[in-house]
This record gives C-alpha cells, structure tokens and sequence, in this order.
C-alpha cells in the first residue's frame, strides 16, 4: 500500500483495517502520498519497526482500543500520533475527526477533498496531516463529547429514521426513489433556511394528525421516539 512519496521528510503509517482505515488509506494514495500500513493480522514484530521509521502515526482503531494502544506500542517516541474519534481526546495524540460517513464502497479524490476535519490537539490540519488539502475546524478537547452527540443525532440517528421510513414504505409498496426525492428535498431545505424548513403536524399545532400518528405506531418503539420530539419541539402539546 504505497504510492509515489510528495515529502521526503513525512512518513506515514496507518494503523488499522476497519472502515476508517481503508478509506483514509485510499484517500492517501490517491493524494499519491506514501505510506506504511499495519493490523492485527500482521507479524507484531513488524510493527516496531514500521514505528521506528515513521514521523506521523494514524491510529484508525476503535476508539476503546486507542489509550492502551498507545501506552503500549507508541509512549516515549517522539513521534507525531493522530486518532480518528469524534467523541475522545486523549494526552499525547492529536484527534483529527472527518466528518464524515464511511460506508463499504470507497469515495473518490474530490469528494474526499470535501470533508472537514474537527480538530483537538492542534491549530491546523497540516500539523496533523501534512499533505491532506482538507478544510478543518479546531475546538477544545473539553467539547468533543457535545460535538460528536450532534454528528450522531444529525448522522446516525437520520440514518436510523429514514431506515425506518423506508421499511414502512416498502411494507406498503411505495417506491425508494420516491422517498429519496423526499428527503433530499428535506436536507436541501434545512441547509437553505434550517429555521423555516420544519414541516408537517408539529408546526402546524395540529393536534388531531399527531394524535393519530401516535395511535397508528402504538405498538412501534418508534412512537416514543415521536413522543420525544413532541416534547422537544412543541412541550405543550396537550397529552392525553
């Protein structure tokens, strides 16, 4: 895994083969910046060596993994150590978190050249990536937590409410397409004007569609879930 070196005085080694890994390693060669590699699956006395000869560390691990990962194979060394975890700062490693979803398939050059980095640990992204063209912000390590629960509520948790869109949909035959049309016109809007793009019963106050939206998810998990945001948009909404 190594491509033409653009910087004699940087060597990489990524450490790592989940999603995280694979992707930040293509996105180095397709940047044509060189790189070691090393995993679990891998000789672990090769990993002294690769670290020996590395000046920026990449730790795409779990993120229960990192701190004893680096109290055992990287403290002492004067090395540059960079973590990818969007919820944790840890003493001596740099966290530079992208922001972004890595799925199976892999992305190209100009849409990987799109995604921010959130940085802690350092002022700008080429003391962490040299190399990496990216945009990045930088926050306190004391906010990490907050700005990852809002990377998960407006990520992860969207992911898991139009997945649930699409399972009642394909229940009743409504085509995929259609909802996406839907929902990126949803996204579309709320990047617009996210303070008028809100739609639907709960703006409207309209007490009789929600009620029967409740009723009709009675036996879902998910109707606590529509509960919650009742509470957290229209607090006065007037329960039964």
């Amino acid at each position: 895994m190594k491509a033409t070196k653009t910087n004699s005085s940087i060597s990489y080694l990524l450490i790592g083969s989940g999603r995280v890994a694979r992707h930040m390693g293509h996105y180095l060669n397709l940047l044509n910046i060189s790189f070691e590699s090393w995993d679990r699956s891998q000789d672990p006395h090769a990993l002294a060596r690769k670290v020996s000869s590395a000046t920026h560390i990449l730790l795409a691990i779990s993120d229960g993994a990192l701190a004893g990962f680096y109290r055992q194979h990287l403290a002492g060394h004067e090395k540059v150590v960079v973590q990818f975890s969007g919820a944790h700062h840890f003493e001596g490693m740099i966290s530079a978190h992208p922001l972004m979803t890595f799925g199976p398939a892999l992305y190209d050059l100009d849409f990987y050249k799109k995604i921010h980095f959130t940085l802690t640990g350092v002022s700008s992204l080429e003391e962490a990536l040299p190399g990496i063209p990216n945009s990045s912000s930088v926050i306190e390590p004391s906010q990490k937590a907050l700005y990852h629960s809002y990377c998960v509520l407006g990520g992860n948790f969207v992911t898991l409410l139009v997945g649930k869109m699409l399972s009642g949909f394909s229940e009743m035959k409504i085509p995929a397409e259609a909802a996406q049309v839907y929902v990126e016109k949803v996204l579309a809007n709320t990047f617009a004007d996210p303070a008028k793009a809100l739609t639907g019963p709960l703006v409207r106050k309209d007490v009789e569609t929600v009620n029967a939206n409740l009723q009709a998810l009675k036996n879902d998990p998910y109707q606590e879930i529509y509960q919650a945001f009742l509470k957290t948009y229209w607090p006065e909404y007037p329960r039964k």
